[in-house]
């Protein structure tokens, strides 16, 4: 039996089992182990013991600034020494981690800095790099510092696509913005180890239950507290969310959690049992201008985590983001194409009138789970074009 590939993944935030990129990356490369994995990361946490971790620190006197009282004053300045001033000089650190590992493929997550000096390292040692492109990370606070650093790292975030000897793209979104490439492939993020279970949280009433599960704060936020307040109007209907929302104004944040509406930060197998006990599960993606990149590249994983529930799926979005266009093109949600709140009242009161619509989009899912969505297709194609960077072993 062959060894295993030796893949070094340097990445802003280690492989972890919780939300975003993090838990794709987890589920890529921990949950299914196909590589001989080490991680290199600016990120200080308390990471899963079973991986091989490398911390990547800033140089003595700014990380003492950094765990000082005096740090918020210079978040900024930190994110732009990150992405301006690292990427330009050797690190030692990733030097001898690469010396002492001997890595056969360098393995990063794009974003705004520590890619960058990925890229560079993996040059100047001749390892062949990959680059997982899943988010439009220059425009996302707090990944840029100051505003004018946006448009540099958004040029910086095309160029690294083009020096990667292969690219994998969260959408084709992502991969019709970013432009031709001649080993560049479309894996949507890959949906997690479902366990369907029994019990539903909380117990079922009458109302025809909308359940989302996800980020709920920022732009997601908004869209949810505006229809939080229209359901709330409509006897027949209620929606549960499980996710974060902690930059919701107190009287509506508490307000949702003495109503039952939000759960907050559920684990996967908790999560499991709210989807479970739902009619409907609900995507949203931002209407907002100044979102539309990153609503046309991004491809959001709870769509296919829902899929392996076999429920009907509403989608909240323009037709520009990705995972409208699949749904479209796949008829497999129900896509509403308004900003306006009351549009998904609209859709829940007439799929919760209409059996037949359950039955043909519950098919769908379950479809797309099997097809689009599969886990075991998905992996293939990520291993597969991994190991192909892989030199050959000298005789």
């Amino acid at each position: 039996m062959s060894p295993k590939p030796r893949v070094l993944l340097v990445s802003i935030v280690p492989p972890q089992n919780d939300c975003g990129v993090r838990i794709v990356m987890h589920r890529h490369l921990v949950e299914r182990n196909p590589f001989d994995l080490h991680v290199a990361t600016n990120t200080p946490q308390a990471w899963n013991p079973e991986l091989k971790v490398t911390l990547l620190d800033l140089p003595y006197p700014l990380q003492r600034i950094r765990k000082s009282r005096y740090a918020p004053r210079f978040e900024k300045w930190f994110a732009d020494y990150w992405n301006f001033v690292v990427p330009e000089m050797p690190h030692r650190g990733l030097d001898d981690c690469i010396w002492a590992f001997k890595p056969d493929v360098i393995l990063t997550l794009a974003e705004t800095g520590l890619c960058h000096l990925a890229a560079k390292t993996a040059k100047r040692n001749r390892i062949p790099l990959a680059g997982l492109f899943l988010d439009w990370f220059p425009i996302m606070p707090p990944h840029f510092g100051h505003s004018f650093a946006k448009g540099i790292l958004s040029e910086r975030y095309r160029r690294l696509y083009r020096e990667c000897d292969l690219a994998f793209c969260t959408s084709d979104g992502m991969q019709d913005v970013l432009g031709p490439h001649p080993n560049s492939h479309v894996i949507y993020p890959m949906p997690g180890k479902h366990f369907i279970p029994e019990k539903i949280h909380p117990p079922k009433n009458e109302r025809f239950r909308l359940v989302y599960v996800g980020a709920a704060e920022r732009f997601y936020g908004r869209m949810l507290r505006r229809l939080i307040k229209e359901m709330e109007k409509c006897a027949d209907l209620e929606i549960l969310i499980v996710g974060p929302h902690n930059d919701w104004p107190d009287k509506e944040k508490e307000n949702a959690r003495a109503k039952g509406i939000c759960l907050g930060f559920m684990p996967p197998e908790k999560a499991a049992e709210v989807l479970a006990g739902a009619d409907a599960l609900l995507v949203v993606m931002s209407f907002e201008e100044d979102q539309k990149l990153f609503m046309r590249t991004s491809f959001t994983t709870k769509f296919l985590d829902y899929a392996a529930f076999g429920k009907p799926v509403i989608l909240w979005g323009p037709d520009y983001c990705t995972p409208s266009r699949l749904a479209t093109r796949e008829d497999a949600a129900i896509v509403v194409n308004d900003p306006l709140p009351s549009a998904i009242v609209s859709a829940a009161l007439k799929l919760k009138n209409t059996p037949t619509d359950v039955e043909k989009y519950s098919s769908a899912s379950r479809r797309l789970q099997q097809t689009t969505f599969s886990p075991e297709c998905l992996q293939n194609i990520f291993v597969t074009e991994m190991e192909k960077l892989v030199p050959p072993a000298s005789e």
